[in-house]
């Protein structure tokens, strides 16, 4: 698990998307950093489901954004992707919803779907909707 670093190759072209991009990208930064980070094991048994939270909040605002745009563009694989969002953010409420329940869910475990997802999701997926 690293750091996600922006790269020019992430940009959609656009960019208010491409804030938002950033924005998801320091958000899971900032998780990464503080689990990293000199602050007690108290503490860091938190960050992980602090940050699946912010990552599902903000994620449902941005997909809702994303796909505003991808409507006004015509994007023709526009309900692919939706389905795709929707498939996140169902995992991650899932997550969510299990550590509610007493499960045991790694930090790692969380930061590491949620960097591959992000990564993964912007080259390959939004990158379509450029083109």
């Amino acid at each position: 698990m690293t750091r996600i670093k922006w790269l020019e190759d992430f940009s959609v072209q656009n960019e208010e998307i491409d804030n938002q991009h950033k924005k998801w990208i320091a958000i899971y930064n900032k998780a990464h950093d503080q689990m990293m980070g000199n602050i007690s094991i108290d503490n860091k048994s938190n960050i992980g489901k602090e940050a699946l939270k912010e990552m599902i909040n903000y994620g449902k605002y941005h997909f809702t954004s994303e796909e505003k745009f991808m409507e006004e563009i015509k994007f023709a694989g526009i309900e692919r992707h939706k389905d795709i969002h929707r498939t996140l953010v169902q995992k991650l409420s899932d997550l969510d919803k299990q550590i509610q329940q007493g499960t045991h869910v790694l930090n790692t475990e969380i930061m590491k779907i949620i960097e591959t997802w992000i990564v993964d999701h912007i080259i390959n997926e939004d990158q379509k909707y450029v083109q």
